[in-house]
């Protein structure tokens, strides 16, 4: 799920910074992986020095790992990261239930295309998408603040959370069907205006979500196979 820019409004810097964003988000780019400079600059049409900063700013990001004489690589993320991200995830999520103004009914059928679209996923065993499209329904969560910025800071955690779910050397590990089952339940009670169950169920998701990749993190983390 791509999300769209502006590129009127960006500089070319920003723009092949969304761009590779997107693709670690989609899973296009994995941990570890390294980020060439010369290879980027002919594949987003660019000189070296814009492809310098995008790499700065990933780095500045947390999705990238710059090692001296050596370049600047795909970050890798490890157990002792989730609590981070988790905290930020239930800062801005659980925020945007309990506090903002009822979703709109656009916005509600947005969620409700997305989790069919994860349902035809999980059904074909794509679970690169079905990531993907998890990411895509808490996107949408965090959308109902209707701030542009948290949106921008929610993306970045969204991509540092796609580097994660790498962990394991298959992703089926990390998607299951209850996590769209849960996200269905969520955005029902969204619909039926029941915020406070809504609430509920997102942050025993999120709870139950970190435990999950902990365990996942650690086990590979710790045996060395990944």
């Amino acid at each position: 799920m791509k999300t769209k820019i502006d590129v009127e409004n960006l500089s070319i810097v920003d723009v092949i910074g969304h761009k590779l964003r997107n693709a670690i988000i989609e899973g296009k780019l994995a941990p570890g992986e390294q980020l060439i400079e010369v290879d980027l600059a002919q594949t987003y049409d660019a000189s070296r020095n814009s492809i310098r900063e995008v790499l700065h700013l990933l780095v500045r990001d947390g999705l990238a790992t710059s090692i001296r004489h050596r370049g600047v690589f795909v970050r890798k993320f490890h157990v002792d990261d989730l609590q981070d991200l988790y905290t930020a995830r239930r800062t801005l999520e659980l925020h945007a239930v309990h506090s903002s103004p009822p979703p709109s009914r656009s916005l509600l059928n947005k969620m409700a295309r997305n989790n069919k679209q994860a349902e035809r996923a999980l059904a074909k065993e794509q679970w690169q998408e079905v990531g993907s499209l998890s990411l895509m329904f808490h996107q949408l969560v965090v959308s109902m603040l209707g701030s542009k910025l948290l949106d921008e800071f929610f993306l970045t955690l969204c991509a540092q959370l796609r580097l994660v779910f790498f962990a394991g050397p298959d992703e089926k590990i990390v998607q299951a069907p209850l996590w769209i089952d849960w996200e269905r339940r969520i955005h029902q009670h969204l619909c039926d205006g029941d915020i406070a169950q809504a609430e509920y169920e997102l942050a025993q998701y999120l709870d139950a979500s970190e435990t999950a990749l902990s365990k996942v993190v650690s086990t590979y983390q710790n045996s060395g196979l990944k």
